[in-house]
């Protein structure tokens, strides 16, 4: 199954994603946090609701084979938000306030760049994931 075909099962994890995060099966769960990983990359998931959910993202990662990646979130989490990951995109804007741009820019084009590298591969594992589990049919 293509991600083209499984478009509908795709809309319906979004919906219930957003509306009831805790209804979602841990094989949905892994497909809404990863999926917005692949195409919009790392320094997106903080930007918006994404990293709302980062501790079960690094999980999902995990789940996947992908500790690298989820390696690269943790770090990210430590040097910025050593406290825990605050809710909503303000609050993790406001917290990357206290840090000086110039670093900011590096870390983050580091992060990406490193993350870039192997989406592809993470890609292809979750169209796996999708497929072994069947959720793409639900």
């Amino acid at each position: 199954m293509t991600r083209e075909e499984a478009q509908q099962a795709w809309e319906k994890i979004v919906d219930t994603g957003f509306s009831d995060y805790e209804k979602l099966t841990r094989n949905q769960r892994i497909w809404f946090n990863i999926e917005p990983l692949t195409t919009d990359g790392l320094w997106d998931h903080y930007m918006n609701s994404g990293a709302d959910k980062n501790a079960d993202t690094i999980k999902d990662l995990e789940f996947l084979n992908f500790a690298a990646v989820a390696e690269l979130l943790r770090k990210f989490n430590q040097t910025y938000f050593p406290q825990g990951v605050p809710v909503g995109p303000d609050a993790r804007q406001e917290q990357l306030d206290k840090f000086p741009e110039s670093q900011l820019e590096s870390d983050i084009e580091e992060m990406d760049n490193k993350f870039w590298e192997i989406c592809d591969d993470l890609e292809n594992a979750l169209l796996e994931h999708i497929n072994k589990t069947g959720i793409g049919n639900e």
